[in-house]
C-alpha cells in the first residue's frame, strides 16, 4: 500500500514516519517528488512544504501543489500531517490538500495524540491536563494558538463545513461512530473532528473510518494514520518485520528491575527458564523443549518475546549448591545452563519462519554461546546504546546480518532494557535499508 504524508515541516513528517516504522512499515521523508518512482516500494512517503510560519494563502498553494503532484501516483489515502498543538495553517491546508482531489473527498480530522499527553474531549484539547491556550503555544512567535476548541480553529481559515463528533459518540463504538459519520456526510460536513482521549479511541475511529467506505484524507499529528496504515496493512506484513527475541541468562539484581520495567513498558511475551534442569540430560532436553515451544506457539500474537532464567529475585538459584547436587564443578554448571539458554534462543531462531527481526542477548556468556550455536563469525558493531550496550549486525551462520543488541548483565539502570529495545525495535522496523 502507498501512503502520502504531507506536513508543514520536515519534523512533522518524520514524526509520522517513525510511527509507522515502529511497525514494521518500509517509509521515507523527501524534499520534493523528484525520481519518486525510485520509492515505488516504499510503504509511506512524508512530504514537508516548510509552511507552518508563512501566509495561509501560500500554505494552500504548497499543499495543492504537492498533493497534486502525488495524486497521480497509487496512493491508497493521503495524511494532512498537522502540528500535535495545532500550530500553524491547518484550515488552510487541509483546503489545499481536498482541494487537490475528487470533490467527494472527507476530511477525518483527529488531533490526539496521548502518548504524548494530548487528547481532545468536548471538542477542548488539553495538554498534560492544561487547555491549549493555556499553554506555552500561546506564545509562539509565529504561530500563536489562542483558543484550545479545535472545530474554531479550523474555521479560521477552512471554506469547508465543519463537523464534530464528541467522545459521547466515541464512548459507545465503532458502530455509533460510523453511523454519526454517514450522517454528518449526509448533512454536507466536508471536516469531521474526532475527540479522542486513548490510543484505544483513536484505533475505534479508523476501524469506523475505513467501514463507511468513504473517500476520505487523515489529518492528525500521527497516531490515527498508524491506526489506519495497521488495519489496512495485512498482519504478516508487520509481524515479520518487528518481532524480536530477548535471550537473558543474567543472574543479578538489577536485571529484575530492568526485567520489571521493561514488561510494564512493553508487555512483552516472556517466559521464565527453570536453569537448574540444565544440569541434568533428560531434564535439559525437556526445559529446552518446553521454552521454545511455548515461544513458537504464541508467535502469531506478539511481537517482542523474552526467554530469562531470573524475572524475580527468587528465581536465583544457588549455583554452588545445584552444581554440587548434580556432581559437576561450578564452570561446568555455568556452561551447560549458557549451553542450553543458547540451544533455546536457536530453536525459536531457526523455527519461527523468520519472524525473529532482531535479537538481544544480555551477558557475555550467554551472547558467545548463541552466536556460537548459530554459527556465527561473530558481530559487526555499530553503535553504543549506552556504555557496554552496544548494537551491531551478526556476521554469518544462520542469523547473518541480523540486527543485534548486547549488554553487560550488571550494567545499567532499571531504564536500560527498555531502552535496548526500543533501539533495537526500531532499527529492526528500518532492516532494509542495507548497512543500517
Amino acid at each position: 500500500m502507498k501512503t502520502i504524508i504531507v506536513a508543514d515541516d520536515l519534523t512533522g513528517a518524520n514524526v509520522s514516519n517513525s510511527l509507522l516504522a515502529k511497525n514494521g512499515l518500509r517509509v521515507g521523508s523527501l524534499d520534493g517528488l523528484d525520481d519518486i518512482s525510485v520509492y515505488s516500494e516504499f510503504d509511506a512517503i512524508g512530504f514537508h512544504t516548510d509552511s507552518r510560519g508563512i501566509s495561509k494563502e501560500d500554505a494552500y498553494k504548497a499543499v495543492y501543489d504537492i498533493t497534486s503532484k502525488a495524486s497521480g501516483m497509487d496512493v491508497k489515502f493521503f495524511n494532512k500531517r498537522i502540528d500535535s498543538t495545532l500550530r500553524g495553517n491547518v484550515g488552510a491546508e487541509i483546503d489545499g490538500m481536498m482541494d487537490a482531489l475528487p470533490n467527494d473527498i472527507i476530511s477525518m480530522l483527529v488531533p490526539g495524540f496521548p502518548n504524548s499527553g494530548k487528547i481532545v474531549i468536548g471538542n477542548y484539547m488539553l495538554v498534560n491536563g492544561t487547555p491549549l491556550e493555556n499553554t506555552d503555544v500561546r506564545n509562539d512567535p509565529t504561530s500563536p494558538v489562542l483558543t484550545s476548541r479545535v472545530a474554531a480553529i479550523v474555521r479560521q481559515q477552512s471554506k469547508k463545513p465543519v463537523g464534530v463528533i464528541t467522545m459521547e459518540t466515541i464512548l459507545e463504538g465503532v458502530n455509533a461512530i460510523e453511523l454519526n459519520i454517514k450522517v454528518l456526510v449526509n448533512n454536507g460536513v466536508k471536516i469531521i473532528i474526532f475527540d479522542s482521549c486513548t490510543n484505544e479511541d483513536i484505533v475505534k475511529i479508523a476501524k469506523a473510518v475505513l467501514a463507511t467506505d468513504l473517500p476520505f484524507i487523515s489529518v492528525d499529528p500521527g497516531p490515527f494514520t498508524n491506526a489506519l496504515v495497521k488495519e489496512l496493512t495485512p498482519v504478516e506484513t508487520t509481524k515479520s518485520k518487528q518481532k524480536a527475541l530477548f535471550i537473558i541468562g543474567t543472574v543479578s539484581g538489577i536485571i529484575t528491575d530492568q526485567m520489571a520495567d521493561f514488561k510494564a513498558t512493553y508487555a512483552p511475551y516472556t517466559v521464565k527458564i527453570n536453569s537448574e534442569d540444565f544440569l541434568y540430560a533428560d531434564r535439559a532436553k525437556n526445559e529446552i523443549e518446553r521454552v521454545t515451544n511455548d515461544i513458537l506457539s504464541n508467535i502469531e500474537d506478539h511481537h517482542l518475546f523474552v526467554i530469562a532464567t531470573m524475572n524475580e529475585k527468587s528465581d536465583k538459584i544457588d549455583l554452588d549448591a545445584a552444581s554440587k547436587t548434580a556432581h559437576l564443578s561450578v564452570h561446568d554448571a555455568s556452561e551447560k545452563i549458557c549451553a542450553s539458554v543458547a540451544e533455546i534462543g536457536y530453536q525459536i531462531v531457526q523455527r519461527s519462519n523468520n519472524q525473529i527481526g532482531g535479537v538481544y542477548t544480555s551477558g557475555g556468556d550467554i551472547t558467545k554461546s548463541f552466536l556460537k550455536r548459530c554459527q556465527a563469525n561473530g558481530i559487526e558493531i555499530k553503535d553504543e546504546i549506552i556504555p557496554l550496550a552496544v548494537y551491531g549486525r551478526v556476521i554469518g551462520g544462520i542469523i547473518d546480518n541480523t540486527p543485534i543488541v548486547t549488554k553487560g548483565g550488571l550494567i545499567g539502570d532499571k531504564k536500560t532494557l527498555s531502552k535496548c529495545a526500543a533501539y533495537l525495535t526500531t532499527k529492526i522496523s528500518n532492516s532494509f535499508y542495507k548497512g543500517e
